[in-house]
């Protein structure tokens, strides 16, 4: 059975960006509304990784959710950010695929298990989708395409990734 998940706009985009949208075949991937808000506004305005998404989205029948955002979440994070947590305590999923370091505490803090787009990478190496080369090297493109790490993180990643 596939891990259920509910996933923020910034892990599509980047795995879009990377051509790595089939990566997140292996899981059940949910999607509030708000996300796909997101999304579609960059299709508006002609982002062509917008275009690959909703593509994608439709290819796996995956349908936006409705959701009631929580009300105790912080102001500083986003509205997708904030729909993607609200979702997971609605529908009962403990994953979450979100970026923003700020967002990912605030998932942990509720008790969710949250994930950025390099653990989408690294899950996909070890159940053998994609081999180290290719992680490294999607990684460094992942920089290349303005995604945002911690030097330190980045290093800790490359030496595990290294050593496994």
């Amino acid at each position: 059975m596939r891990e259920r998940v509910v996933c923020n706009a910034s892990p599509l985009i980047f795995l879009a960006k990377l051509q790595k949208l089939k990566l997140l075949n292996n899981y059940d991937i949910h999607i509030p509304s708000q996300v796909t808000a997101e999304i579609l506004r960059g299709l508006k305005n002609k982002k062509g990784d917008a275009k690959q998404i909703i593509e994608y989205l439709d290819s796996r029948e995956i349908e936006p959710a409705r959701v009631t955002i929580l009300k105790e979440l912080p102001n500083f994070m986003g509205p997708g950010e904030k729909a993607v947590i609200s979702l997971a305590f609605k529908k009962n999923i403990e994953r979450v695929f979100i970026d923003e370091a700020k967002a990912r505490t605030v998932a942990r803090f509720k008790g969710l298990k949250p994930k950025g787009t390099l653990g989408i990478l690294w899950d996909s190496f070890k159940s053998g989708g994609l081999d180290k080369e290719s992680v490294e090297l999607l990684t460094l493109e992942l920089i290349q395409k303005g995604y945002r790490i911690k030097e330190e993180i980045l290093v800790e990643f490359i030496k595990k990734l290294k050593q496994w």
